[in-house]
This record gives C-alpha cells, sequence and structure tokens, in this order.
C-alpha cells in the first residue's frame, strides 16, 4: 500500500465529516434570545466626568463609560448615541452588547433594541455552550438569524486557539442550522484542509444528520470508511444507521435503535450488523437486544438480553472490539421474575454458546420454571424449611463426546427441599444440622452402549443428603495498638468442619449433564469431610465514623472420603492431561486475601495436590487505584501457572497480565498499557499502548495494538495462531467531536 493512498483517504474523510450535518458528536451551537419587544422603560448612566447630550427628548448622546438598559438588553461602549423614535443605537469603541446569556463584542456597532437586529464591526461573540466566532462583520438579520462575513470559529480561546474554522461566509439560523462557505480548518496558524461548504446543526433538540466518519486501515480487510447517519424519532426514540465501505469487497451495513417509551422501561437497545464476507462468499452477522421492564403485571420485572454471532472469529478481528478476544460463551436470556420476602418465581428462556476454534457447543431452556422458598421457620420451633424447584425443557447439540456429535432435547422436572435446625449455641460456636431430599425426573437418558442421549426410557432419580456444620470454636484476641491507619485490631481464628452423608445415587452414569442439578452436591460420596481453618485480621479504622474492616484472611481447606473415594475427576488435580485416579483426599487449597487499604487489594491461592505431591495451581492478582486527586490511576496484576504433572504429557502453563495506567504532566498527558504474557511459551499473547495528550479545547491519542488469533487450517488438521498488528490515531475537538481512526 503506498502512503498516498490512506494519506488522500484520510483527508476526503475530514472533509466529509466537516460539510456533514453532525449529531451525535455535534457541537451544541445556539444563541439564546430574550423576551419579544414588548416596550418598557430606557435606563442610561456614564461616568461622572461623562458626557450627555439629550436633543429634544428625540436623540440621546452618551460618551465615556456610555451605558443604555433596555428590558433584557445591555449595551455599553465609550459613545452612544440613541433615537428614541425608531430605537436605533450607534455604538463607538469598546461595545459591548449583553441579551440574557448571550454576549457580542465590537469596535462599532448599529443596534435596534426594538427589533433586536443591527450590524457589528470587528465583532466576537459567544454561542452556547462555548463554541466562540469573530468576524470583519456580524449582521443579526432578525431574531433567529444572524450573518458573518469573514470570520473564524472555535471553542479555544479567540486570542489563540489551538484549532479554528476560518469561514468567507456564514449563515446562523437559531434553533435550525448554521451553513458555513469557502471554509478552512486550521491548527494554531497552519491550515491543515479547505471546504467548500458545512452545514453545521444548531437546534436545541436532537436533530438527524451524519456522524463524523471514521476510517481504519487492516492488511487483511484493506482500508475502512465508517459512516453513520442519526434519526431521532421524538423524544424517546432515535436509530443510527451505519455503512462501512472496505477496499477488499468486506461491505458492511447495521442498525442501532434505542427506546425509552415510559418510566418502567429501564433499557430498549437493538443493534445489529451484517457485513459480506468475499473469501466464504457468505454474509456474516451479529446481533443483541436489550430491554428492561418494570411494574409488569402480577408484580414481575422482565429482563431479555440476546446476543449472537454467525463466526465469533471473524468479528474478533473485524470489530477490533478487544472484549470479544475473552469471550468463552456467548449467553443470551429472557426471564420474568417475581421476588418476594420469602420466595421467587422466575420463567426463563437461555441459551448459552460454549466456543472455542471451529467448534460450538449450544445448551438451552426453552423454557424453565424455577421456584424457590426462602428459609421459613415452622411455628415455633427451631426447624427451618426451604425449597428448590423447576420444570425445564432442555436441549443441548453439537456436543462432542468421545470425537462424536450427539444433541438432546428433553424434559426435567426437580424438587429440593432442605429442612434445617438452627440449635442454641456459644457466641463462639454454631451448630446447623440439616436434611435435603432431591427428586428429579428426567424423559431422556443415556444409552448404556453407545453413551449417546435416548427418548426410549425416561429416569426417576432419588437421593437424600444429611449434613452438620460446625463453625467454631472461634478463639479471638484484640491488640490496642495503631498502625496505618488503623486504632486496633482483632485477630480470630476459625475452624470450621462438615459432615456430608450422602444417600446412593442409582443410575448416574445414565444422566444428561447440562448443570448444577444433574450433579448432586459435591463431593459425590456417601460419607465426607470437609474442613477448614480460617484466620482473619479486623481493623477498626481511626477517626469518629472509622468502621472495621477485614484487612488480612488466610484459609486452608480439604475434603476427605469416609466411604468410598472421591470420582476421579474430583481426586486430583483437575488440570487436562494430569494423572486421573481415585482418591481419599481432594487437594489442599490455600486462599490468602490483604485489604490493607481500601484502594489495594492482594488475592492468592494456591492448590498442592493429593495424588501429584506438588503444587498444581497458582494465581496471584493484585489491584490498585487511586482516589482523590490520583482517581485516573490504576495497576492491576494477575499471574496464574499450572505445573507439570508426573505422567502427563501435557505441559504446564503460565501467563502474566499486567493492565496500567495514569495522567502525567498535570493531567495533559495521559498513558495506559496492556499486556498479557504466555510466561511458558516466552512471548506476548497480547499488547496494547494508548497515549494522548488533552488540551483546553482539543485531545489526540495514538494506539498500538498486537495480539494472536486463533484458526483452524484444515489443510493440517490444527489450529495456528497469527499475529495482528494494528494503529490507531484520533482528534477530539470540544464540541464537535472525534475524527481519526481506529
Amino acid at each position: 500500500m503506498t502512503l498516498w493512498r490512506p494519506l488522500a483517504l484520510l483527508s476526503f474523510v475530514l472533509t466529509l465529516g466537516l460539510v456533514s450535518s453532525l449529531e451525535a458528536q455535534r457541537p451544541n451551537i445556539r444563541f439564546v434570545p430574550g423576551p419579544k419587544a414588548g416596550g418598557g422603560d430606557i435606563e442610561w448612566s456614564n461616568a461622572p466626568n461623562g458626557r450627555v447630550e439629550l436633543v429634544k427628548d428625540e436623540y440621546l448622546l452618551i460618551e465615556l463609560e456610555a451605558r443604555i438598559k433596555y428590558q433584557d438588553i445591555t449595551v455599553r461602549a465609550d459613545k452612544i448615541t440613541h433615537n428614541f423614535k425608531t430605537k436605533d443605537v450607534v455604538a463607538e469603541g469598546h461595545v459591548i452588547v449583553d441579551q440574557g446569556p448571550s454576549r457580542l463584542t465590537a469596535s462599532q456597532a448599529v443596534y435596534n433594541i426594538n427589533t433586536r437586529t443591527g450590524t457589528f464591526f470587528n465583532a466576537t461573540a459567544t454561542m452556547d455552550p462555548s463554541m466562540y466566532f469573530s468576524g470583519d462583520r456580524i449582521e443579526k438579520i432578525d431574531d433567529d438569524s444572524f450573518k458573518l462575513t469573514n470570520g473564524v470559529f472555535t471553542s479555544c480561546d479567540l486570542d489563540r486557539p489551538a484549532w479554528s474554522i476560518h469561514v468567507g461566509e456564514a449563515t446562523v439560523n437559531l434553533d435550525d442550522y448554521a451553513y458555513f462557505h469557502d471554509l478552512s480548518f486550521h491548527a494554531q496558524k497552519l491550515p491543515i484542509f479547505w471546504a467548500p461548504r458545512l452545514v453545521w446543526p444548531t437546534k436545541r433538540e436532537r436533530s438527524q444528520g451524519l456522524l463524523i466518519p471514521r476510517v481504519l486501515f487492516s492488511t487483511r480487510f484493506g482500508q475502512r470508511l465508517e459512516l453513520g447517519y442519526f434519526i431521532p424519532f421524538g423524544e424517546s426514540v432515535d436509530a443510527t444507521v451505519y455503512a462501512d465501505i472496505n477496499t477488499k469487497q468486506f461491505f458492511g451495513t447495521g442498525l442501532n435503535l434505542r427506546y425509552l417509551p415510559s418510566q418502567d422501561v429501564k433499557l430498549g437497545e437493538l443493534s445489529a450488523y451484517a457485513v459480506n464476507n468475499p473469501d466464504r462468499n457468505d454474509v456474516e452477522w451479529k446481533y443483541q437486544y436489550q430491554h428492561a421492564q418494570e411494574n409488569l403485571p402480577g408484580g414481575f420485572r422482565g429482563v431479555v438480553d440476546m446476543q449472537d454471532y454467525s463466526d465469533l472469529d471473524f468479528f474478533r478481528e473485524y470489530d477490533r472490539d478487544p472484549r470479544l478476544h475473552t469471550l468463552s460463551n456467548i449467553y443470551s436470556s429472557a426471564y420474568l421474575t417475581k421476588n418476594r420476602p420469602t420466595y421467587s418465581l422466575n420463567v426463563i428462556a437461555d441459551r448459552r454458546d460454549l466456543v472455542s476454534v471451529n467448534t460450538r457447543q449450544r445448551f438451552e431452556q426453552v423454557p424453565a420454571v424455577q421456584y424457590r422458598r426462602y428459609p421459613q421457620r415452622l411455628g415455633r420451633s427451631p426447624l427451618y424449611l426451604s425449597l428448590e424447584s423447576s420444570a425445564s425443557q432442555l436441549r443441548m447439540s453439537n456436543i462432542v463426546n468421545d470425537l462424536e456429535t450427539r444433541d438432546a432435547d428433553y424434559f426435567r422436572a426437580d424438587v429440593f427441599p432442605t429442612l434445617s435446625m438452627q440449635l442454641r449455641t456459644p457466641p463462639w460456636l454454631s451448630v446447623k444440622p440439616q436434611i435435603s431430599l432431591r427428586q428429579t425426573w428426567y424423559s431422556s437418558s443415556l444409552d448404556e452402549a453407545t453413551n449417546k442421549p435416548t427418548n426410549d426410557e425416561s429416569i426417576d432419580r432419588f437421593y437424600a443428603q444429611g449434613q452438620v456444620e460446625m463453625i467454631g470454636p472461634s478463639f479471638s484476641r484484640v491488640y490496642n495498638q495503631a498502625m496505618g491507619g488503623f486504632s486496633r485490631f482483632k485477630h480470630v481464628i476459625e475452624p470450621r468442619v462438615r459432615y456430608l452423608y450422602t444417600t446412593e445415587v442409582e443410575e448416574q452414569d445414565r444422566i444428561i449433564r447440562f448443570d448444577t442439578v444433574d450433579t448432586p452436591y459435591l463431593p459425590l460420596v456417601q460419607d465426607s469431610v470437609e474442613y477448614s481453618l480460617t484466620q482473619r485480621i479486623l481493623g477498626k479504622e481511626t477517626g469518629p465514623g472509622g468502621n472495621a474492616r477485614e484487612v488480612l484472611s488466610l484459609s486452608l481447606r480439604q475434603s476427605v472420603a469416609l466411604s468410598d473415594p472421591f470420582e476421579e475427576n474430583r481426586g486430583g488435580s483437575n488440570i487436562p492431561g494430569a494423572e486421573r485416579r481415585p482418591a481419599r483426599y481432594t487437594p489442599l487449597t490455600a486462599s490468602l486475601r490483604v485489604n490493607p487499604y481500601q484502594t489495594l487489594t492482594l488475592d492468592a491461592t494456591s492448590t498442592f495436590g493429593n495424588v501429584s505431591h506438588q503444587i498444581d495451581t497458582t494465581s496471584v492478582s493484585a489491584n490498585l487505584v487511586g482516589t482523590g486527586d490520583n482517581a485516573d490511576k490504576y495497576l492491576s496484576f494477575t499471574w496464574f501457572a499450572s505445573f507439570n504433572q508426573p505422567g502427563s504429557p501435557a505441559d504446564g502453563s503460565s501467563q502474566i497480565r499486567i493492565n496500567t495506567g495514569s495522567s502525567l504532566l498535570r493531567d495533559r498527558l495521559r498513558a495506559d498499557v496492556e499486556l498479557n504474557f504466555d510466561a511458558q511459551k516466552g512471548s506476548f499473547l497480547e499488547q496494547r499502548f494508548l497515549t494522548g495528550w488533552t488540551g483546553s479545547c482539543y485531545g489526540f491519542s495514538l494506539e498500538f495494538r498486537r495480539h494472536l488469533v486463533y484458526d483452524f487450517d484444515a489443510s493440517i488438521g490444527q489450529t495456528v495462531e497469527r499475529p495482528i498488528t494494528s494503529y490507531g490515531i484520533a482528534v477530539t475537538l470540544k464540541n464537535v467531536g472525534t475524527i481519526g481512526s481506529h
């Protein structure tokens, strides 16, 4: 690609953006007129040593700090001549005319205070909210129209504007449009480009028109010109239509529709987009629809959040949205919910697509009814009854099992009551026994021979669980010693033990697994004990209104099977490729959380495998955020590592992610960095550097991004990685918008 082509395209986009009617990023340019002429007294004044001459009550001549006030109009100048009959004012020298919030200044002016029209020479003026202009001559044609000759428009200081638009002529109509002719855009005193015309909205309400176009440079898609047209429909509905033009035939079009017809509708938005993909001779598409509404009949609340992609891998590269690269599943749902102090009722339909390279697995509830009863005391007894239940139609498709695809479409009904008891114990001890029953009916099951779903035989599953959870005895000690913003500390040692008994679950291997309903409360053994030891340090903040909060916590937890060993997928490490075999103990998990200040948190977790006899996984994350004058500063660090397992062909992994950003040079310069590093391979998975400068009336930003995408190569039957590098530049003008590439 030669240099002139992108430069020519960028120049064309800038010109097109400024000769278009702007809306979403347009300046709100308008004059604020005062009341209509309706008579009233004229007041005048001047300096004590000034001159006042009144001629037969027809003419008034004022010199030296002269001032005339009529209704909401005030005229100041070195010299003012006023005609009482015609209401004409001739002002000379340091002329200032204030009308409501608007102000015009000039070296000389001829102005009629009754019709509010006139001509100002060598004039300057202010448009609401902060758009300034000057000209050799400004004519106020009527109460709603102005004409400018040889002028300058800017949002900067008029004396030394960082950017400005120079016009030969301009006509400004209040609550309508301003029409500029023979204009040139300047950065400081340097002219950047010229355009014959510019139509600029001055409407107080939203108005339809073209958005500022944007350009994108890509090696795969070519140069892209992104266009948008905004259309308002009254106060509560608007739409934006998009069209993208690519030099490599990737043409796209889209729609964004927003609506808020009533106070009960909290959110209403539809976004849809389609793009021609010449590589596949097909159309790629995506959509998202969101709607939230309160106060529906019966006391329900309704929420819809639906989205889908024809090819997520394609849009990960085409959209330039970094959030898509971390999206592992596509979730859509629509539900009605009713929450009361004692129960909740939900009617839900949802769909979850698990996405990986060249594969997609779909799980659907179409629909499900869920009823939950919160724990309620039975009379005056210490017993509490709660209930979870659901009835669902479930679908699964493209589920890979032993390299074969299997689908399922069946019904499921589930009832899960729990009876618990609250025993009276000392404050340092809590003992809570409970019994649960679960009855689940399935219209389909897995065939024992093929391990595939079949509708030939239903299953009725029942099991019971009993457990006793004991928290304590807890030990604590208070330290009355001030340190680091805390007046005193409390150290708490809290052991926790839970015994769990599960009756035998027959034909569990024939259950089609969809969610946690289908897997009894883990660990799935008849007798098990889960134990943990937690140490907490609580700090009382200094000051009269200081709160007590947790500063540090450290916990160790593990489970042991008293009957049969845990299932294979619970007995050792959960790392792919690790050796799996039944074990009596689950991995030992250690968790540490440190929160010495509201702005600093540190979390660390590590698991020690009872099969591997080594540390299996470790993760560390730290977050630092600024407050007050440093609220724009942040730093986050995450490290996750899994280690090689004995007898496993799979290698371990180690990834580091760093996100940081801060303002510099008195908040003028800002820099943000995102890094994702694969320490095992010694290479970056993603790099993003963003820097920007903010002036008084402008700003610009530069971006560099390089990341890896994963494609399935059918010729070799493997997934291959491919690096993508992109650059972006954007210029933001106050009250105008953003122009550039991204």
